[in-house]
């Protein structure tokens, strides 16, 4: 009877538990994710700089409160990667990233500003540095498309 009871007590708890531990899964805001860069362009008073080509791999993780990004040339010789803290404040498009670190030590410490807003899968933002404005187009990484991708190098692999 006592291990009826321990079980009983078990799935109560669990009923209880679970869905709030659930909840504490859900995403904080839409920006949650993994992004891949499609385009940039750094746009100055008298010219605009499209920089979309220049660059291999390049990405940005967000989780609740902090991002993580990081991108390297074309030829793979240069590696840049940043990140800190983050802000996202969708009811006035507005996204905020707090550099904690970077590869070039000017960037640490500082405060950028993104006017941001969101089509679907798609997140459009645009800023000012010193001198001119950065255009950047982000499109979210499909989690099912890259662990499908995985499963085919890995069995690639044991061939």
């Amino acid at each position: 009877m006592y291990t009826v009871q321990r079980l009983l007590g078990l799935v109560f708890a669990l009923l209880i538990i679970g869905p709030t531990g659930a909840w504490a899964q859900l995403p904080a805001n839409e920006l949650e994710g993994t992004w891949t860069m499609v385009s940039r362009e750094l746009v100055y008073p008298d010219s605009v700089v499209n920089q979309s080509k220049n660059w291999g791999a390049n990405y940005k993780i967000l989780n609740s409160t902090h991002f993580a990004w990081g991108r390297e040339t074309e030829d793979g010789e240069t590696v840049l990667a940043g990140g800190g803290r983050y802000e996202y404040h969708p009811e006035r498009n507005l996204y905020i990233e707090h550099v904690q670190y970077h590869s070039d030590p000017s960037l640490s410490g500082t405060t950028l500003r993104f006017q941001a807003r969101m089509e679907g899968d798609t997140w459009y933002h645009v800023g000012e540095l010193v001198d001119f404005k950065i255009r950047e187009v982000w499109e979210r990484v499909d989690p099912k498309q890259v662990q499908a991708e995985l499963r085919r190098d890995t069995t690639s692999a044991e061939k």
